[in-house]
């Protein structure tokens, strides 16, 4: 099969911060619903399944694509995964019942026309499941994940906190193709290596790190000690960073006012100046 592969990404905007004292708490209020591909469903050229501000869409022009999408219908124009696949009108997603999920050329379930799989036909019965944008092949009888697309909101750990999706520490990455959020923006590390914060209701850029085309890399919050500070990482590479005055219980959030905000002792020491522009 096809190996996945993303159109361009984004183009650069202007990456000046200013930071804005505000209070750290903030509320997400993402649909928390599953949606479900089952065994033997086909997704047919057009349609598309919703979870949590997600959208995993099979395009008329062939493609199986997953993006963001706000209240509003507005959408991110950047891909957070595809299959890669355009230039096949027509094609469809097919759940099989062997467990593989397959892109097919239009009207066809021949080998020869599959376009992409998840390489999962040993799962009988499996089915694919779309969560706040993770996308995951499970097999019939439970147990282990077959296939995971890896995407979606940075897992959640306890960052002492309601609404933990907001927020970003030490303790948790967020890594290429996911992001976090507040009612308003989404802070997205796209897969083509650029961190980009976008508003939810119009999917307008706010924010960006400059960093396109520079390959997939991790979002760290680093609090060791004469050297703090955000940064995207490709392997041992730095793609970008900027430092936090600080490592005392130091934290970052996606705030409703449109700012991403870092803080030490629940003092500002860096934000990406976007307050009240969501």
């Amino acid at each position: 099969m096809r190996k996945n592969v993303f159109r361009r990404a984004t183009a650069a905007l202007i990456g000046a911060a200013a930071i804005a004292v505000m209070a750290p708490a903030t509320s997400a209020s993402a649909a928390t619903d599953v949606a479900d591909l089952r065994s033997g469903d086909k997704l047919l050229s057009g349609q598309s399944l919703k979870s949590g501000g997600s959208v995993l869409a099979m395009q008329p022009d062939g493609n199986l694509v997953m993006y963001l999408e706000g209240p509003t219908g507005a959408r991110v124009s950047t891909a957070m995964w595809s299959t890669g696949t355009y230039g096949n009108p027509g094609a469809y997603a097919f759940m099989q019942p062997d467990g593989n999920l397959v892109v097919y050329k239009q009207g066809s379930t021949a080998d020869a026309d599959a376009l992409w799989s998840t390489r999962t036909w040993s799962t009988p019965g499996g089915h694919l499941t779309l969560n706040w944008g993770g996308m995951t092949v499970w097999p019939a009888r439970g147990g282990n994940a077959a296939w995971e697309s890896r995407t979606g909101v940075a897992r959640a750990v306890d960052l002492g906190g309601d609404h933990p999706e907001s927020f970003i520490n030490s303790a948790r990455n967020v890594e290429g193709g996911q992001w976090i959020q507040s009612n308003s923006v989404w802070l997205v590390n796209q897969p083509d290596g650029n961190l980009v914060l976008y508003r939810k209701r119009d999917g307008a850029a706010l924010w960006s790190s400059g960093t396109w085309n520079r390959g997939s890399s991790s979002l760290i919050l680093s609090t060791s000690q004469g050297d703090p500070a955000l940064r995207l990482k490709n392997g041992s590479t730095n793609t970008w960073s900027t430092p936090a005055k600080g490592a005392s219980d130091l934290y970052g959030v996606v705030q409703d006012d449109a700012n991403f905000v870092l803080y030490s002792n629940g003092s500002a020491v860096w934000a990406t100046g976007t307050w009240n522009q969501g």
